[in-house]
């Protein structure tokens, strides 16, 4: 049972009484006294009121915060718990994946490399060779093979600096057209004629001509013409004169002829010179022509070396350069620069070494296995001798081939596919022509090869 709380007692005992109409001895008649108690009384109520609820505040506030400690201690277990769970799953998934791949590398990723160093057997051979445009085939009996013959024509300007020093007189010269304007006879013109210019100069006929007659139209004469070549009469440049309407002929001079034959230039006289000059020496066109020629050479090759296909083999020797046409300026320009013009050809011969290869395998037949076939081989070849008109080169060869027994790829994986590591020992072993053989599994701890043949690697050597 509950201690029973103690409780002061106290006495009230009313005070001495008085008549009963009498108001108390210190309260006012009009009743002050009991209006102040009252007042009293609600003042105590009014502040025990506020007490209690300040009290009361003060409690829920309390309380509010212990919500609060209680609510952050709830997250942050919550959050702890969340961790813990993602690190269980994590591992979980880090366990998983290690036993995944320990069951999926032997199976998935296994691989097995065999290195095979077959038997091998050596053939040297040294002979001579022909290649000719005229052999379609391999020929072993006369050691022919085919051959093709890539020629190219072209021609081109050089220009050389001239050395040489002269005193030269020069006449200018050009061309006119003379007409008949006179009659419809032909007029016979003999080298030399004379044709004056307006100013006096005179020019002559470089050779003969015949003006043909002039036509009858209407009755009106209409002039016919030629073309002719004339010369100054003296050399100097005082002759080098723009073109002129109208040359008059001295010979006809006085004869109704003068006026009915006369000549015009389009274009001006050139050439009239007197003075030192430049000229070409002997030693200067010696030279030109080498460099010329070198230079017209490598434009030509280079010009066809690009339409001979990549298969195509080109030895030394094989190539052969001919000037064709050459012509020489004995006239260098105003700067002494005279020019040479020269048209070559340049033919190549050419042949695929694959043939080379084909040839001499055929030849090796009677001194290797048959059933050894060329692995490696190395040409050397010897100074030719080119025949561009027959068509033909011919050469010496030095060949030399590693020959090897021939292993079926595929048929070997599937030989060893699957096969532990002494089966496939034993395999190796049991192939005659294997000299040697390496393997290596992957991963290590893995003796055993693959039941898929792509995971098989094969390397011969």
């Amino acid at each position: 049972m509950e201690e029973k709380k103690k409780v002061k007692m106290t006495d009230i005992i009313r005070p001495a009484s008085a008549p009963s109409n009498s108001a108390p001895a210190n309260t006012n008649k009009d009743g002050s006294f009991f209006k102040s108690l009252k007042e009293k009384k609600e003042k105590n109520e009014e502040k025990t009121v506020k007490e209690f609820e300040r009290k009361f505040e003060e409690f829920e506030e309390k309380e509010i915060e212990k919500f609060k400690e209680e609510d952050k201690e709830k997250k942050e277990r919550k959050a702890k718990n969340r961790k813990l769970y993602k690190k269980l799953i994590l591992v979980s998934l880090i366990l998983a994946l290690i036993l995944a791949t320990a069951i999926l590398i032997p199976t998935l990723m296994a691989k097995t490399k065999i290195k095979i160093i077959t038997k091998k057997d050596e053939w040297n051979y040294i002979d001579s060779v022909i290649a000719s445009k005229n052999t379609g085939e391999i020929d072993v009996s006369s050691k022919q093979i085919p051959a093709e013959i890539f020629s190219q024509k072209k021609n081109f300007n050089f220009s050389f600096q001239a050395t040489g020093k002269r005193n030269v007189e020069r006449k200018a010269s050009g061309k006119i057209i003379i007409y008949n304007a006179y009659s419809s006879d032909i007029q016979k013109l003999v080298v030399g004629t004379r044709l004056s210019s307006p100013d006096g100069k005179i020019f002559r006929l470089n050779a003969e001509f015949i003006v043909p007659g002039a036509k009858i139209t209407d009755g009106k004469i209409v002039p016919s013409s030629v073309e002719a070549g004339i010369t100054a009469d003296e050399p100097g440049e005082k002759y080098n004169i723009g073109s002129v309407g109208r040359f008059s002929i001295p010979g006809f001079e006085g004869s109704p002829k003068y006026q009915g034959f006369y000549a015009e230039s389009k274009e001006p006289m050139k050439g009239g010179f007197i003075g030192e000059e430049s000229f070409p020496t002997e030693e200067d066109i010696k030279k030109a022509r080498l460099s010329a020629a070198e230079d017209l050479k490598k434009i030509i090759e280079a010009f066809l070396i690009l339409q001979i296909p990549r298969d195509f083999k080109i030895i030394d020797g094989g190539k052969q350069f001919t000037v064709v046409k050459e012509e020489i300026s004995q006239s260098p320009d105003e700067k002494g620069n005279y020019g040479i013009f020269m048209e070559g050809e340049y033919s190549i011969i050419v042949f695929k070494e694959s043939d080379i290869k084909n040839l001499f395998e055929k030849l090796a037949e009677g001194n290797i296995r048959s059933e050894f076939k060329l692995k490696t081989y190395k040409l050397e070849y010897g100074a030719p001798r080119l025949d561009i008109k027959a068509g033909q080169i011919s050469f010496a060869v030095n060949f030399y081939g590693i020959f090897e027994k021939s292993i079926n790829i595929n048929d070997f994986k599937k030989s060893v596919a699957g096969k532990k590591e002494g089966e496939l020992k034993d395999i190796i072993y049991s192939v005659s022509d294997i000299e040697k053989a390496t393997i290596s599994f992957w991963p290590r701890w893995i003796k055993k090869v693959p039941l898929n043949e792509e995971k098989i690697e094969i390397e011969i050597q």
